[in-house]
């Protein structure tokens, strides 16, 4: 079975690799990573020891993750802890939270060969890995070699638990390979149960990110500096999308254009999920006839200002009237809307959230979001929040009452996992 997954895995590589190479997703600097070859200073601060390894796949995933690091460094000093990632944004980001701290590296490829020389170099004595990163591959040889493993932050959303139905008698031997599932709601532990997870296996800790909200807020003169930057004054309106994908920004500059008939001082902040689109977004802002610059390196007058640096959006979500959250008006499952609601935002998105379904089902129920039903309620609602300053503010308040609720996960998921750790 193992060879033939490596054929299979293989194969999807090879036909994922000209859209890749289309999305400027490959080559990149970690390439010989994803091969399991690791540079020297990555053995240097390993210095033989066996680490604590977490994976998270990208950007979303590692932020979410913070508080947890943070707390696998203070309660396990002298474990070496590796974070990997697999795309740029995501080892970026990965990188500026360690700092001296940790060991930032890419992901192997889930081929027998390569996953057994990063087994090899970084000889994990545990395996965390993060949402729904289930690498069939890594979780067999880690559990050939006694690796203890658990799912943290887990989830299973509908439409992955429907494609892992499909191949029920497969996915339950992977599944059932892993020491513990800490899930983020009830929904997820149920859908691992009726994939063939052990009860005792199974536990519902809440989401880590309720509590990494909070932990990656800006501060408020970092928020200033960037104002500053940006020469606002406080009195212009500022919208905020933040995350977009392709499709979402034609929409967002159709309203933004609109709401510039009444606010003529308005300006429109687009952070685009995957950086190697900012040039592609640029072109579409000036084809609507409008200014736009990157916010890296601010030139002249602007109307749109493109986020083209990882994990600067906070600062500018600080700066917002209004936020929109991306990936919700197309069918991609939104993106993380905590972020923004930490700050005491107003936050909006669109119909698709269930990505981050749990979370949007407590913000709509405490009132602390506002969720669209269509394409179309976007300019209304944007137009409806603009001219009631008082809801704006109860929102956002709502919003951080909601958060501090909700807070706690980073301690069970902790306690949970430390039989596995000192084991």
């Amino acid at each position: 079975m193992g060879f033939l997954y490596d054929i299979l895995y293989l194969l999807g590589f090879l036909l994922y690799l000209p859209r890749a190479l289309w999305r400027r997703r490959l080559p990149h600097r970690g390439w010989s990573m994803r091969l399991g070859r690791y540079p020297a200073h990555v053995t240097e601060r390993l210095g033989g020891r066996r680490a604590v390894w977490v994976h998270a796949v990208s950007v979303g995933e590692v932020l979410a993750v913070q508080p947890l690091l943070q707390a696998l460094l203070q309660a396990y000093p002298q474990d070496p802890l590796v974070v990997s990632t697999i795309t740029t944004g995501g080892f970026e980001v990965a990188t500026k939270l360690l700092g001296a701290c940790g060991v930032p590296i890419y992901f192997p490829l889930d081929l027998a060969q390569c996953v057994a020389q990063a087994f090899d170099i970084i000889r994990p004595r545990a395996l965390l890995l993060v949402e729904s990163e289930l690498w069939p591959g890594v979780i067999r040889l880690a559990k050939a070699r006694g690796v203890p493993m658990a799912l943290v932050n887990g989830r299973i959303s509908p439409r992955t638990f429907h494609r892992y139905w499909l191949v029920r008698p497969w996915i339950a031997g992977t599944l059932r390979r892993v020491d513990l599932c800490l899930m983020q709601s009830q929904q997820d532990a149920d859908h691992l149960l009726q994939l063939g997870v052990p009860r005792e296996a199974v536990r519902v800790t809440g989401s880590l990110k309720w509590d990494a909200g909070l932990s990656a807020r800006p501060s408020p003169e970092a928020i200033g500096e960037t104002a500053t930057h940006l020469g606002l004054n406080g009195r212009q309106a500022v919208i905020v999308a933040g995350s977009t994908h392709r499709g979402e920004e034609t929409l967002i500059l159709q309203a933004f254009l609109a709401l510039r008939a009444v606010h003529q001082d308005a300006r429109l902040i687009i952070a685009p999920r995957h950086l190697e689109r900012v040039e592609e977004v640029e072109g579409e802002v000036r084809r609507a006839g409008l200014r736009v610059t990157r916010c890296s390196s601010l030139s002249g007058t602007w109307d749109v200002g493109l986020i083209d640096r990882f994990g600067e959006l906070p600062r500018y979500y600080g700066l917002a009237t209004v936020v929109f959250i991306g990936g919700s008006l197309i069918p991609h499952g939104g993106q993380n809307p905590l972020e923004a609601a930490s700050l005491g935002r107003p936050v909006v998105f669109g119909p698709s959230m269930h990505n981050f379904s749990e979370i949007t089902q407590r913000l709509l129920e405490r009132q602390a979001a506002l969720q669209l039903t269509s394409r179309g309620d976007l300019l209304p609602a944007l137009k409806s929040l603009m001219a009631n300053p008082a809801a704006r503010e109860l929102m956002g308040r709502r919003a951080q009452e909601t958060i501090a609720q909700c807070q706690g996960a980073t301690q069970k998921t902790l306690e949970l996992l430390r039989p596995l750790l000192i084991g």
